[in-house]
């Protein structure tokens, strides 16, 4: 039978405090809540084989679990679509330039890098690295360091930096054992270096977070139930399904690459939407225990109702999940699948397990209840005279409907008003914490060696038709191009073919200048393998017909004269005019497109999500206005979240409190990853709310009594469940790594504000302006009112 949005016709007059009529006798005939209602029928009669199965799943899943941090990566940026990454392409495939390489830092306190212990142990480990698997080449620095007490080890290697990154342990074991007879200490950074380090340190954030939150949680759940027996019932929830979770993630880890970055996601919405829905299901089946059902049609009404809102906020949080799939980012796909399946086993536990628990519990879902708390906060049977306080602040707030839309409005304006002058860049090991061995072993780079960290520009040109670059004509074109490049604004140096650095110009005073006809002549004429620095140059930049440019300049990553230099490099055409083939990359360029590739890209995902949840929403509420209203709710939500974040990270407000470095920008994933995790985690108390507004409206016809009915019976639930997913996601603001602070943060903002300043005010207001409107769906009759409101 189909659920029409006609409301039953009524039998009485209906005031601000309505009698409510039984739900079996109003709902049963609507088909939905048939469906659940057979259904937890159902899992009460097979209440011991579930428990079980899930049970043997959670033993097979624990092993797996814990191992998931040996399978995921701090990398999965990488994207094929653009010039920079042919750029590098060509570098490695025909420059032969390393796909990965490590950095090796030496530096001592006091014993100059010239002393022969000093020496002795350097070599000793250039003599190790040397035969260390999948090592090409190892180049220790020809020159110490500013200081005199330090110098580095570059070490190339033939694979890629996950695959380096695998090998780090066993790498780390040929460096010198730090003692009394080890004149100085040894720091291993570089790209794969960097990626453990992500990996390591989020692993650990991670459970330190979750050993803050837990206890936490814990408390605020006995305070809500008041009693022990209905506070577990989230915790075994959440504490069964996020190891299950995992233990899927790491098996899809073993054959994809997949961010660490997940196990934030994983912790924080796996512990938040799993105890989120054992609140919400817990709450009600304690509500039907009180008015007098038997244990087996409590679960079964439980089920039909909070089951329902369950099932269709699990499907919208996926929704959110599935749209980072679009980005076509492995970085961004990983976090898709991986919230996705979390979400999705939190849902199949809380529509599985939790009804069997509570079918084996009955009654004694109330047992050992604390002193008072355990009064206080057992619910009310239906009929019961005496309102709640949710139920009054409904009802004021819809007495002035108006004004508390325009307060909201300005409110929510304020919060996110700082977005307005949001600004996005590339994270660099800069995000790591200061202790961070990575991190120490690149600023001791960068102090010591000015110029060792930079990131140039690097231009490839090549030959149309693949003649050595080292012609006569060719080195014509590159000169030329070369000249061009230096006149660029933020452009500090060029080295080429042409514009060699100044130890290859150097020449004996007995031999002419390096002009550039003299250059072109040694080039041309193969003579210039008498000059090491030239030849040195000529093997380093150039094959064939290909050759790269390194341009210089003092231009910050990410920042507006960089991009601008890029496209200024890039729409020139000066590689066409001269009648070479270029290519711009390096870190810069980037930096540039991969962000422009995301944000290419982030609409399609806000389509989807946008669409794929209003016809879900319009499914579920037989409503054409409340799916709308709902999404345009969530946008003011997720843009609060936004102005937040801009105003602590980017601008720098309580960094000494929450312990970060602020870059001037927010990653440039965070706006993407939370615009659709957050859409569907703040769609979850919309989901509550209106699914219960919606179910008093079927049974009263009454638009005002149905929406403080439904205030009192969810407001309570989704406070709690709020305050515990802040809990949970807040404990990540005070981990060590940017970008799980900005997610932490993101999360509780948003949820912080759906909870209070949307669902408590905005919902009313909006529902009461409304009216029968909210109810309306196209090709049906528009419902008439009970009392006309």
């Amino acid at each position: 039978m189909r659920l029409d949005s006609r409301a039953p016709e009524p039998t009485a007059t209906v005031g601000e405090t309505a009698p409510v009529a039984p739900a079996g006798e109003q709902l049963e005939a609507h088909g939905l809540y048939r469906v659940g209602l057979g259904y937890g029928r159902l899992i009460y009669r097979v209440r011991w084989l579930i428990i079980a199965v899930w049970l043997v799943g959670l033993a097979v899943s624990v092993p797996f679990a814990s191992k998931i941090g040996t399978v995921l990566t701090g990398g999965g940026f990488d994207f094929n679509q653009s010039e920079s990454s042919r750029a590098a392409n060509i570098l490695a495939e025909t420059l032969h330039q390393p796909p990965a390489q490590l950095l090796v830092v030496f530096r001592s306190t006091s014993v100059p890098v010239t002393d022969p212990a000093y020496q002795l142990e350097v070599r000793a480990f250039v003599s190790r690295a040397q035969f260390f698997s999948h090592v090409i080449s190892v180049a220790p620095s020809p020159v110490p360091g500013a200081d005199g007490l330090t110098t580095f080890v570059t070490v190339n290697f033939d694979q890629g930096p996950s695959a380096v990154q695998n090998q780090l342990k066993d790498f780390r074991a040929l460096l010198p054992t730090p003692g009394s007879t080890t004149p100085a200490s040894a720091y291993v950074t570089g790209n794969p270096a960097v990626y453990d380090a992500f990996t390591r340190i989020t692993q650990s954030d991670t459970e330190q977070a979750e050993q803050r939150a837990l206890p936490l949680a814990l408390l605020v759940l006995l305070v809500v139930f008041g009693s022990v027996a209905a506070a577990a019932m989230p915790l075994v929830l959440a504490l069964v399904a996020v190891p299950i979770a995992l233990a899927i993630i790491y098996a899809i880890a073993l054959h994809s690459q997949t961010s660490v970055f997940v196990l934030n996601v994983a912790s924080i919405v796996g512990l938040g939407i799993s105890i989120d829905y054992s609140l919400f299901m817990t709450r009600r089946f304690r509500e039907e225990l009180a008015n007098g059902r038997s244990v087996r049609e409590a679960v079964g009404w439980t089920v039909a109702t909070a089951g329902e809102a369950i099932l269709f906020s699990g499907l919208t949080v996926m929704i959110g999940f599935a749209g980072l799939l679009l980005i076509g980012i492995q970085f961004m796909s990983s976090f898709g699948i991986g919230g996705a399946l979390v979400v999705l086993t939190s849902v199949l536990a809380a529509l599985t397990l939790l009804p069997a628990l509570l079918s084996v519990l009955g009654h004694r879902i109330n047992a050992l209840r604390l002193p008072l708390l355990g009064r206080l906060t057992m619910p009310r049977a239906e009929g019961s005279e005496r309102q709640g306080f949710w139920h009054g602040w409904a009802l004021a707030v819809m007495r002035r409907p108006v004004l508390i839309v325009l307060a909201v409005t300005v409110i929510l304006i304020g919060l996110g008003w700082p977005i307005f002058s949001l600004s996005i860049g590339t994270p660099t090991a800069t995000s790591l914490p200061k202790s961070s061995e990575a991190r120490q072993g690149l600023d001791i780079l960068s102090a010591q060696y000015p110029g060792a960290t930079d990131n140039p520009v690097y231009v490839v040109a090549q030959t149309p038709d693949g003649t050595s670059a080292l012609t006569a004509a060719n080195l014509a074109k590159i000169s030329d191009l070369s000249q061009w490049l230096a006149t660029q604004r933020h452009v500090t140096g060029v080295i080429s073919l042409m514009a060699p650095p100044q130890a290859a110009s150097a020449s004996p005073a007995s031999a002419p200048p390096l002009t550039l006809e003299r250059l072109a002549n040694l080039y041309s004429t193969g003579m210039y393998i008498t000059n090491p620095a030239l030849r040195q140059l000529v093997s380093a930049t150039t094959a064939d017909g290909t050759t790269v440019i390194t341009v210089n300049t003092d231009a910050p990553i990410d920042s507006a004269a960089g991009k601008q230099l890029i496209d200024t490099l890039r729409a020139g055409d000066r590689g066409a005019a001269e009648g070479l083939m270029v290519s711009v990359g390096g870190f810069q360029a980037v930096s540039l497109d991969f962000n422009r590739y995301l944000y290419g890209n982030f609409p399609k995902a806000i389509l989807f999500i946008l669409l794929a949840t209003y016809v879900l929403l319009l499914l579920m509420f037989r409503s054409a206005v409340l799916p709308l209203k709902a999404i345009l709710m969530n946008v003011l939500s997720v843009s609060a979240a936004y102005g937040v974040l801009v105003f602590i990270f980017q601008q720098g407000h309580f960094a000494t409190l929450l312990g970060f470095e602020p870059t001037g920008f927010l990653d440039s994933t965070i706006p993407i990853l939370l615009f659709c995790i957050l859409f569907g985690l703040s769609m979850d108390y919309e989901v509550f709310l209106l699914s219960r507004i919606r179910e008093e409206w079927l049974r009263t016809g009454d638009n005002r009594y149905a929406v403080a009915r439904g205030l009192e019976k969810t407001g309570g639930v989704i406070t709690n469940a709020a305050l515990l997913f802040i809990i949970i996601a807040g404990s990540f603001a005070f981990t060590s790594i940017v970008v799980a602070q900005e997610t932490g943060l993101g999360m509780a903002v948003a949820v912080l504000v759906d909870a209070t300043i949307i669902r408590t005010l905005l919902v009313p207001a909006t529902m009461r302006l409304l009216g029968r409107w909210n109810w309306w769906l196209p090709g049906r009759p528009l419902p008439v009112e009970r009392n006309g409101s």
